[in-house]
């Protein structure tokens, strides 16, 4: 989690004394190799679908297909590279040598 709260404008962007601005990450990209050339890996986390967000996107209220994820990989990370994709531990996503880092807006 990342709390933005602290260097936010109350005034611009509409956070009273106290609140929070929080973020969660949810990907994270890797790059191995030099500058030259080399190869790029991520590590996603399992997240719940947002059935809202589907839903304005397609523009349909039932969503077909749409599968939710059991409780035991909503927050799972895995890694992602050409050939596979690996369940691996928290740990070991948060401590990548990270290119980009993917947050969204939780609160």
């Amino acid at each position: 989690m990342l709390d933005l709260a602290p260097f936010c404008s109350a005034t611009c962007k509409n956070v009273n004394v106290g609140d929070k601005v929080l973020y969660g990450l949810y990907g994270v990209v890797e790059h191995s190799g030099s500058m030259r050339g080399g190869h790029y890996t991520a590590y996603v986390k399992v997240r719940t679908p947002s059935r809202r967000l589907l839903e304005h996107i397609t523009g349909k209220r039932n969503v077909p297909g749409l599968k939710e994820p059991d409780s035991e990989s909503a927050g799972q990370w895995v890694h992602v590279s050409d050939t596979y994709v690996q369940v691996v531990p928290e740990s070991r996503a948060l401590s990548a040598q990270a290119y980009l880092l993917f947050y969204e807006r939780i609160l």
